[in-house]
């Protein structure tokens, strides 16, 4: 008997030491205020691993030990001196500064990220410290590039092309990210203590940003000027680098009336190819900024250029709508323009469209073009929208106006567009079927001469029979 109430009472205590132990876990979840960085989904790694994982630098602590990026460590740490060097009179003290201030936003970094983060305070806030100095040095020397274009011993990656490539695709990587605020709040406090005048990299206006979008420009597939750049950057902001672009890929005022009055994916845009035979234009707008600043007006379909790049568009597209997929309240618009491409893109003959209308501007060479380049564009954008849940469409309008232009006879744009695809098509059979050897040339030129000579023959007769009577 006795027995049976110690082990009860032995159980009771266990079972009170477990639920102590549930509650001191409970206490200390900390609802997270607001989520920006995340893990990608494995349903998305899994397609296509390498465009969600850094190939040469690991920013944050989501990749700090992967030990095929510790190379790269040393790197970062000479950017972080050089970046003080800047400030050599007052260094010692800025960096104590900096690394203060890092530190004393542990728990804001903590509540942006999607996972635990294991390290421990002082280790999270070197991490950042490091990582954010080095991005500050890699966007300041690359602002003035030809400064340290002849210091090729000295400075192995900023004149390294390949080394910049990577890097860009490495800085816009949804795991590789840290918060912004660390960034800016070391840019300001390493501002605070340069040397006067200041150089102009400080002094334009939102000069942070303008810094991080002139680095990653080539990576936006936009043909935009540096002063284009820098004048959109004055109102822009984000969470981190890829949020900030891809706040600079959506317009300003787009147009949420016409695509939030249709979120289903019913209508669907034909490929390139019908759309032309069906008499509707395609055009490209150099004068617009936005990638997704898309029209429709009059029978004519107007879109800015895309630069694909074959080592960089296909990752930062991913990694922006992986970003979409995981943000809570983001409109879905990169997978939107995905999904249009895809549907405008349905062959090699509708990029093949898009290229000569400068609308899709190829990163390969003739030769790749001409052997299968434009069908890698058509698998790319097959490919990015695998594994993709679209809540919102937001080019659903623009699909229902092209399939709803008027078919009538008495639209003689239109009809002018379908009278040069059909003799288009006319010529490619008559260049297929009888040009194809010298005899054959010579044999419909020769019918051809015959035919005029025979027309001119029966007209001169004709008139000379009435000019009789």
């Amino acid at each position: 008997m006795k027995r049976n109430l110690t082990r009860r009472l032995k159980a009771k205590k266990t079972l009170d030491e477990w639920i102590i132990s549930i509650n001191n876990k409970l206490a200390e979840v900390k609802r997270p205020l607001k989520l920006s960085i995340y893990k990608v989904p494995n349903k998305l790694v899994k397609l296509k691993e390498e465009a969600y994982t850094p190939s040469i630098v690991s920013i944050g602590p989501f990749h700090h030990k992967n030990k095929e990026l510790l190379a790269f460590e040393e790197h970062k740490q000479r950017y972080m001196l050089h970046l003080f060097m800047r400030i050599s009179e007052a260094a010692p003290s800025t960096l104590k500064e900096c690394a203060t201030a890092i530190l004393d936003l542990e728990g804001e970094v903590r509540r942006c990220y999607s996972e635990y983060i294991e390290f421990d305070a002082q280790e999270l806030a070197e991490i950042l410290l490091v990582d954010g100095c080095f991005i500050l040095e890699l966007f300041l020397r690359h602002s003035d590039m030809e400064k340290y274009m002849d210091k090729v011993e000295e400075d192995p990656i900023i004149n390294n092309a390949s080394t910049i490539a990577t890097l860009q695709h490495d800085l816009a990587l949804l795991e590789n990210q840290i918060p912004f605020p660390v960034l800016q709040t070391l840019f300001e406090i390493i501002k605070k203590h340069m040397p006067q005048p200041l150089p102009y990299s400080f002094t334009t206006t939102n000069s942070l940003v303008n810094l991080a979008l002139l680095f990653l420009k080539p990576a936006l597939g936009l043909t935009m000027s540096n002063k284009a750049v820098e004048s959109k950057s004055e109102t822009l902001t984000g969470d981190h680098l890829l949020d900030i672009l891809h706040n600079f890929y959506v317009p300003r005022k787009f147009d949420r009336s016409q695509h939030g009055k249709q979120r289903s994916e019913s209508r669907k845009c034909a490929g390139a190819a019908r759309l032309v035979k069906a008499g509707i234009r395609l055009h490209v707008d150099t004068s617009s900024e936005n990638l997704l600043d898309i029209k429709f007006k009059k029978g004519a379909v107007t879109m800015p250029p895309l630069h694909i790049q074959e080592s960089i568009t296909e990752s930062i597209f991913r990694n922006l709508i992986a970003f979409e997929q995981c943000s809570i309240g983001t409109s879905h618009y990169i997978a939107s323009y995905a999904l249009l491409m895809k549907r405008l893109l349905s062959s090699s003959h509708d990029v093949e469209i898009l290229r000569r209308r400068k609308i899709i501007i190829n990163d390969l060479s003739d030769d790749d073009i001409g052997s299968g380049g434009d069908e890698v564009v058509t698998t790319l954008f097959k490919s990015m929208c695998d594994g993709v849940v679209l809540n919102d469409f937001c080019f659903s309008w623009l699909c229902e106006e092209v399939n709803d232009y008027p078919k009538a006879c008495l639209d003689l744009c239109r009809l002018k567009a379908r009278v040069m695809v059909i003799c288009r098509e006319y010529m490619l059979v008559l260049g297929a079927k009888y040009f194809v050897t010298p005899w054959t040339t010579l044999s419909v030129i020769a019918a051809g001469l015959i035919l005029g000579f025979t027309a001119m023959q029966t007209y001169y007769s004709a008139r000379t029979y009435y000019h009789q009577y």
